[in-house]
């Protein structure tokens, strides 16, 4: 089956693809409609009988492509048995169900399959060009590399991939990637259950600018290269990652097709093209960690939901530059992917570095515009926000002033950040599971804001914060501890980001606390645990909120309800297995923001014995 998410007439609606043998035309089939039209087919007399009717969801079909993957298979096994009749039905019966429950493709919006991910998680260095014939690298850590990107940088075929604020200069960049969209949820899967749990695939296109290279002092022209002092990982890839991070910058579709459709997803052409020129051709079979390890590796610390998209890099030319010779004003970026599709996004890019005001309500990424349309894109107070409103989570890295000394990171004119999924994001009072693989934790008490609205191209960062909190980040040291040397640089870097990624592991306080003169500076930090307190203050960040908030949204819209950390200060201490195997409660403070707890508890790997027994 190949199933789209696509507008009509503004609204948002899901169905299946079919092909009208009369005409020649595509079609997408809403389930619900095609169900109602049948009954109704169904219930004129034919030579004195009744035709059966038949039954698939009737009044129960999900609003939105996702809502229909968390059904997971018994939906699947629905919607296949019902896309089968219908075909039967356009073939031998009415093929007016068409116009009457659909719509064709050439006359809608397609979206994103999945038009608001909570995980879209981009694997990098994932093929052999990046090893072969490096002499520098002797060893192969066989584990993901990869980024989190937000949900503004979702979009759907034809929708264009839009440059601004000078991202584009002096080049862009692009290659196809295969991804893989989670249809059942889990955690603690083993590899040989993996693919029980993938609904099917689709293409992406990777897309990146060069704005936060730009932006460092004296960079400005220099393409995709940084000056020695911003040569540490972390910020290498605040300026790689985020210019991949920024709106609209990761075209999905143009449909998810169902795995039963794709005989082996290692064994696909996959091609790039420019304006119909052909750019490079690759094949799945050249990816170095497959769908199958990734997943089981993700979810031995975090959960994973239907919907999810998992990306697995390229397989070709890594970044093929779309230079400005080569730029028209009908430049279309093409990517295909035999038996998954062909995913085609023109290109506009704004000239100079003029930064007009951004129109959400026409953004070309549905998401950020879907927010702006609805009345929901301001959280009203504080009281109003719940970590379940969070659709992101940004955390800034080497923030503080002795980060060189502790962390490695020299100070930068620039903040350091990254992207990391909402769902490790927890309540303040709440237990925190640490995972089966999980060795020592790092603990540390932060300071962490909230957006307040839909932002994007922001002046004046204060006017975003909906509040303060203080945040209790847990790192699990075991991501470090994997690290086979002589390793690469990102294999180093990487453990930072992906140890607070696990469920609940940034643990906000209980209640948000508006600062009308933003003065956050100069305030006690406080972490205990058992009779172990460090202190600090807020003093100790370099970067603040509002630095933050405008170089994030210099190129990505921020969402109401966000969490945006300014990282690590040296206000934190080393929390062994032995410690918190029986339980132990973590206790921070900020001064006049108030406190947050957590009780950390191991999950027992009798609890992912379990958590397999119950799949």
């Amino acid at each position: 089956m190949r199933l789209a998410s696509y507008l009509v007439h503004g609204a948002e609606r899901w169905g299946f693809v079919l092909d009208e043998p009369a005409t020649g035309t595509t079609w997408v089939v809403e389930p619900a409609r095609a169900e109602a039209f049948v009954a109704r087919y169904a219930s004129i007399p034919s030579s004195g009988l009744v035709a059966s009717r038949p039954r698939f969801l009737g009044d129960d079909w999900p609003a939105t492509l996702a809502e229909f993957l968390a059904l997971e298979d018994d939906g699947m096994a629905v919607l296949s048995r019902m896309v089968t009749y219908v075909e039967r039905f356009v073939a031998q019966s009415d093929a007016t169900l068409l116009p009457n429950a659909g719509s064709p493709v050439d006359e809608i919006e397609l979206l994103a399959p999945v038009p608001r991910p909570r995980l879209y998680w981009g694997l990098v260095a994932n093929a052999p060009s990046f090893v072969r014939n490096n002499p520098n690298t002797r060893i192969l850590n066989l584990f993901p590399l990869g980024h989190q990107r937000p949900q503004g940088a979702a979009i759907g075929s034809g929708v264009p991939v839009t440059f601004r604020n000078g991202h584009h200069l002096p080049l862009m960049s692009y290659n196809v990637e295969l991804a893989v969209v989670i249809g059942k949820g889990g955690r603690y899967i083993p590899v040989d259950e993996a693919m029980d749990h993938v609904a099917g695939y689709t293409v992406i296109n990777d897309v990146a600018g060069t704005y936060y290279y730009g932006i460092v002092p004296g960079n400005a022209g220099r393409g995709y290269s940084l000056p020695e002092r911003y040569s540490d990982w972390l910020y290498q890839v605040t300026a790689s990652w985020g210019g991949k991070n920024a709106d609209t910058m990761a075209p999905m579709g143009p449909f998810l097709v169902t795995k039963d459709e794709v005989g082996d997803p290692y064994d696909l052409l996959m091609y790039t093209r420019q304006s119909g020129r052909t750019r490079d051709r690759a094949h799945s079979g050249a990816t170095l960690l497959g769908i199958e390890r990734v997943i089981s590796w993700y979810s031995s610390f975090a959960s994973l939901h239907p919907g999810d998209v998992i990306h697995f890099a390229t397989m070709g030319v890594d970044g093929l530059p779309v230079l400005a010779a080569g730029r028209t004003p009908r430049t279309e970026l093409e990517v295909e992917i035999e038996q998954v599709g062909t995913l085609v996004n023109p290109v506009v890019v704004a000239d100079g570095t003029d930064r007009p005001a951004v129109p959400l309500t026409s953004h070309p990424s549905y998401a950020v515009r879907e927010v702006a349309a609805s009345g929901s894109s301001v959280v009203e107070s504080p009281d109003a926000w719940t970590v379940a409103s969070a659709r992101h989570l940004y955390t800034s890295f080497g923030n503080h002033e002795a980060a060189e000394e502790s962390d490695g990171l020299p100070r930068l004119e620039v903040p350091r950040f990254l992207n990391g999924p909402a769902t490790s994001l927890g309540r303040g009072g709440s237990a925190v599971e640490i995972p089966p693989r999980a060795t020592d934790l790092v603990v540390g008490i932060e300071l962490a804001v909230v957006a307040r609205a839909l932002a994007a191209d922001v002046e004046d960062g204060r006017e975003v914060v909906l509040g303060y909190t203080p945040l209790i980040s847990l790192c699990d040291r075991s991501f470090a501890d994997a690290v086979v040397e002589p390793a690469r640089t990102g294999e180093r870097g990487i453990p930072a980001m992906y140890g607070r990624w696990a469920d609940g592991f940034n643990v906000v306080g209980e209640r948000l606390t508006p600062l009308p003169d933003h003065d956050w500076r100069g305030r006690a930090l406080s972490l205990a645990i058992g009779d172990r307190v460090v202190s600090g203050t807020t003093s100790e960040y370099l970067h603040g909120p509002d630095d933050l908030i405008r170089t994030i949204s210099a190129m990505i819209t921020l969402f109401p309800g966000d969490v945006i950390t300014l990282g690590w200060t040296a206000t934190r201490l080393l929390l062994t297995r032995d410690e918190y195997e029986a339980g132990i409660v973590v206790r921070g403070e900020i001064e006049g923001l108030g406190e947050v707890s957590a009780e950390i508890s191991p999950a027992h790997r009798s609890t992912a014995d379990d958590e397999q027994e119950r799949r």
